[in-house]
C-alpha cells in the first residue's frame, strides 16, 4: 500500500536516468542503472543514522558516488566477481573508505581486498 507521502516504486530505470528509490519505514533504496550493460547498483540506506550498504559499484563511480553523497557509506557488497559487477569498485572504496564483502568464490578476482567474506 502506498501512502500520499510515498510515490509508488515500480522499480524501472534506464542507464543514465535518475535513481528509483523507495521509501520503507526505517530504509530508503535507491536503484540506480550504470554502464553499457544496464547494470543496477543498490543503495540501502538506515534512515534513522544515515548509514548506508551499497550493493554492486558496478560502473561509473562519479554517479555512484553523487548518491551516496551525504550518507555515511560503511560497506560495498559485490554480488559476484563478473567485471560488469565491480568496474568502479576500487574507486568508490578509495574515495568512501567503505569495508568490502564478497564470497570467497568471488573474492580473489575483485580489484581491492575483500573486508569480509
Amino acid at each position: 500500500m502506498t501512502s500520499p507521502d510515498r510515490p509508488t516504486y515500480t522499480g524501472a530505470v534506464s542507464t543514465g536516468g535518475p535513481a528509483g528509490i523507495r521509501e520503507l519505514d526505517g530504509l530508503r533504496i535507491s536503484k540506480l542503472s550504470v554502464g553499457p550493460m544496464d547494470n543496477n547498483t543498490y543503495l540501502l540506506e538506515c534512515t534513522a543514522t544515515g548509514d548506508g550498504l551499497l550493493i554492486d559499484a558496478a560502473n561509473e563511480a562519479d554517479r555512484i558516488l553523487e548518491l551516496t553523497s551525504g550518507i555515511s557509506l560503511r560497506r560495498i557488497v559485490t554480488t559476484h566477481r563478473h567485471r560488469d559487477h565491480w568496474q568502479a569498485l576500487s574507486e568508490v572504496v578509495e574515495r568512501t573508505g567503505a569495508a568490502t564483502s564478497a564470497h570467497p568464490l568471488d573474492a580473489f578476482e575483485l580489484p581491492v581486498p575483500v573486508s569480509d567474506p
